[in-house]
């Protein structure tokens, strides 16, 4: 039986891990967390998971409240398993004093956002219990049925030989959106990279992390042999004050964000792209992160991955109902590819997947059943997690890969700033 121990909980990424209870996992949970608004909103949203009327959990809370939070949190050592999300500017000291007192930690990305933390990280993953972040990507249903028509020499016969990148990624997200049916409140500090990170730092984990396991998979990454950092860019997003009192639920801009601040307007710098090669494999990444979607919209994820004999693509936006829709392209005639895609995926593991022409290109149609939500996907995280736990294997690449991973968004965060 594992128990859990919350740490300052500033994003509700750390109550996502609660939607469900598991028969491993005490009922007990404790948090440990500086006293405000970040923590009265997480305590709302793990709350309505034992209140709702459908399969509620039956969480029992104990609080403890204060400056001193990871001091009492490492001195009573009251669960074997520390979840953080919420100020990544410390998050990654934060997990080097749980780590030295021999918590498994699990964290919401980014584990650190600049070159310095990562330096802390190195020495965190040198040894000593586990440390994962939270990646959601891995377990959408898209991306795991692309990973494979990518191992496929019929489908996809290896990576084109081209100057340009031949995977793309690009993710679109909102600042004002709706989580578990309720408007997001967001923190304050959420507005200031310094404390949240740029766009390069943030979201762009979970590409790396993809582009990791499409193009490396199950082998270790070492970051100053395999990778490249070719070029970054940053730019802002425009917020005004009106829309980040709605967003924060505050009156005003705080102290901090005023010399970003010009005629009412935050320049928030979460925006970014850029180009590397991993192992010879040319990428690019792009993150975007607007102040709201249209009506009925959402996030947006659009990716290709370009093969000499297919292109892969996963396309996701109001076009697509705001569902993420994998289509694959052939190079060859298309009436003579569909047989040979509608038997690559007839040997998945996955029932219930046909293969529908587009035009030009097939849509591989995917069955509601196979399809799960963002926040349905931290409760697999979090099993997978446990499951790892108690079978006593740790992948054999999980330490270095993680820590090139962020080894990547740290240099090509520098790389934008110059």
């Amino acid at each position: 039986m594992h128990t859990i121990v919350i740490i300052n909980p500033g994003h509700f990424h750390a109550g996502l891990v609660l939607r469900q209870m598991h028969p491993k996992l005490s009922e007990h949970v404790y948090i440990y967390s500086e006293p405000g608004q970040d923590l009265d909103n997480y305590l709302k949203l793990i709350e309505s998971f034992n209140k709702r009327e459908q399969n509620p959990t039956k969480w029992q809370f104990h609080i403890y409240t204060g400056q001193d939070y990871l001091e009492k949190a490492v001195a009573e050592k009251r669960g074997d398993i520390a979840i953080l999300a919420g100020r990544n500017d410390r998050k990654i000291y934060d997990i080097e004093a749980l780590h030295n007192a021999g918590f498994k930690v699990l964290s919401d990305k980014p584990l650190t956002i600049d070159e310095r933390g990562v330096a802390t990280l190195a020495k965190v993953v040198a040894d000593g219990d586990v440390v994962m972040d939270i990646m959601t990507e891995r377990h959408e249903a898209t991306s795991i049925i692309q990973k494979e028509l990518l191992k496929n020499s019929e489908i996809f016969g290896g990576f084109a030989q081209q100057e340009e990148p031949v995977i793309f990624k690009e993710s679109v997200h909102f600042l004002a959106k709706v989580v578990n049916g309720v408007q997001l409140v967001r923190p304050a500090w959420y507005f200031d990279v310094k404390k949240q990170g740029e766009g390069l730092v943030d979201v762009t984990t979970h590409l790396v992390d993809l582009v990791q396991e499409m193009t490396a998979g199950k082998e270790p990454i070492d970051f100053d042999q395999d990778v490249k950092v070719i070029e970054a860019k940053r730019w802002a997003t425009e917020v005004p004050l009106e829309r980040y009192c709605q967003i924060t639920k505050l009156d005003s801009f705080p102290e901090y964000l005023l010399q970003d601040v010009k005629d009412d307007v935050l320049q928030l710098y979460s925006n970014g792209e850029f180009t590397y090669s991993l192992r010879g494999v040319k990428v690019k990444l792009v993150v975007v992160w607007n102040l709201e979607a249209a009506p009925g919209g959402g996030d947006t994820h659009r990716s290709f991955m370009v093969g000499k004999n297919s292109t892969l693509v996963i396309d996701q936006g109001p076009h697509t109902g705001n569902k993420p829709e994998l289509f694959v392209e052939p190079k060859s005639d298309i009436e003579s590819f569909k047989p040979l895609l509608e038997k690559a995926i007839a040997k998945l593991n996955m029932p219930g997947l046909s293969v529908v022409q587009d035009q030009q290109r097939l849509r591989i149609e995917i069955p509601q059943s196979l399809r799960t939500t963002h926040e349905e996907h931290f409760g697999k995280v979090r099993d997978e997690f446990l499951e790892m736990l108690d079978g006593g294997a740790e992948p054999e690449n999980l330490r270095a890969n993680l820590l090139a991973k962020y080894k990547t968004l740290a240099v090509a965060r520098s790389l934008s700033r110059n």
